[in-house]
């Protein structure tokens, strides 16, 4: 699969899925110094191959692509620039993770699976949607948390990884934690777990295999 057909595929995944409605949210994926990123207010259903815009990281420059890239185009440059590590971005305002980021609220270690992210998955200082400022909190946060994800406050989710799987699987994890851990406050209080069980759980993930 060429990196703009996964692109869409996992834009289409993010609007199939519900973690993202309409034209919000947006995916990219790094290949050395270019950025492969979806464009700005189209559709997910009607996206092609043709619309993803290659994005070159040191210039700025569009490289390819007749359309205007996503408005979070320096958020994702600015997430590559801060760590070589990151190859891929999921940018979603899925409903309960972003009822956190709106609440100003890290999401809680209520399950186990949020080893894969972090401790918690914790908040960034609200900025304007596309601006500099709202890159360098997103950055700044995943750097000082050392985690797989971050809330963008009164805005959404962002998820990283080494592939556009890894992190679309993170922004579902991201998602899915949020809401039961929604769901456990209004039945009684968080229970959380300890950094031992979530050291132990992330062991696991390293040779969990899917059956």
């Amino acid at each position: 699969m060429t990196f703009k057909l996964e692109v869409v595929h996992f834009a289409k995944k993010c609007y199939n899925s519900g973690l993202t409605v309409g034209t919000s949210g947006n995916v990219s994926v790094r290949d050395g110094n270019l950025m492969y990123i979806t464009p700005s207010a189209l559709p997910y259903d009607e996206m092609t191959e043709e619309d993803v815009l290659v994005v070159d990281l040191t210039s700025g420059d569009i490289v390819e692509g007749a359309r205007n890239p996503s408005s979070e185009t320096p958020m994702h440059s600015n997430i590559y620039y801060g760590n070589p590590n990151v190859e891929a971005i999921v940018h979603t305002h899925s409903k309960f993770a972003t009822m956190f980021a709106c609440a100003h609220m890290p999401i809680p270690p209520v399950h186990y699976t949020i080893a894969d992210i972090g401790r918690e998955v914790p908040v960034a200082p609200y900025a304007r949607y596309g601006s500099e400022k709202l890159a360098k909190y997103a950055v700044e946060t995943l750097e000082k948390n050392q985690t797989n994800g971050v809330l963008l406050a009164n805005h959404g989710v962002v998820a990283v990884g080494s592939t556009l799987d890894d992190a679309y699987r993170r922004a579902e994890t991201i998602e899915e934690v949020a809401e039961l851990a929604y769901g456990s406050k209004l039945l009684s209080e968080f229970k959380l777990l300890t950094d031992e069980e979530l050291d132990e759980a992330l062991e696991g993930f390293k040779t969990y295999v899917s059956n």
